[in-house]
């Protein structure tokens, strides 16, 4: 025998057992994930599209509720102009039959106060309806009497009784008037 260190056998190579095939995955591309974790993970997509959809409706909501808001708060304010302007109307009837009756150096102090406050009461919205000389219109004037006039043309106003006024679109009172009808016949 030799001298000789034995040597160790090796023992026979278990060959590997054969892997499952592995899915065809990009090189670098992360694993794919389970499919409890995809399920869980579609589900969060989901809930977030509800509450995004939920959050957009509510922003739609909200800003249709400040429109209505901001709409109602104009209608309330133009209301409360209007009771105030129906209720000074007559006191600038009043300062017309002061201003007829006044000449000279008396009327300059009425017709100041007169002037500024016509023109508060513009700045307001208020608006006189014009009225002589115009063609007769129902939806504005208010025709307390009709007298012939050759002069003029059939339907024509031909004075104003008491002025009219309007808030924008709104007629607070209408111009009472004088009407031309040259049919031969007075009506009062």
């Amino acid at each position: 025998m030799t001298d000789e260190p034995a040597k160790p056998k090796k023992a026979p190579e278990a060959e590997p057992a054969p892997e499952a095939p592995e899915p065809a995955v990009a090189p670098g591309a992360p694993p794919a994930p389970p499919a409890a974790e995809v399920s869980e993970l579609e589900a969060e997509r989901k809930r977030n599209e509800e509450l995004l959809s939920r959050v957009k409706y509510l922003q739609a909501d909200f800003e249709n509720y400040r429109k209505r808001v901001s709409r109602e708060t104009e209608a309330v304010l133009k209301l409360a102009n209007e009771a105030l302007l129906v209720r000074l109307i007559p006191v600038l009837d009043d300062f017309d039959a002061a201003l007829a009756h006044l000449d000279g150096e008396e009327s300059k102090g009425v017709r100041m106060v007169c002037d500024n406050m016509l023109q508060a009461l513009r700045a307001a919205g208020l608006e006189e309806i014009p009225a002589e000389g115009q063609k007769f219109d129902p939806y504005v004037h208010d025709c307390i009497q009709q007298l012939p006039d050759p002069d003029l043309e059939n339907g024509l106003v031909k004075e104003v009784v008491r002025k009219g006024y309007r808030l924008q679109d709104h007629i607070l009172r209408p111009a009472q008037v004088t009407v031309v009808n040259n049919g031969g016949e007075t009506h009062e």
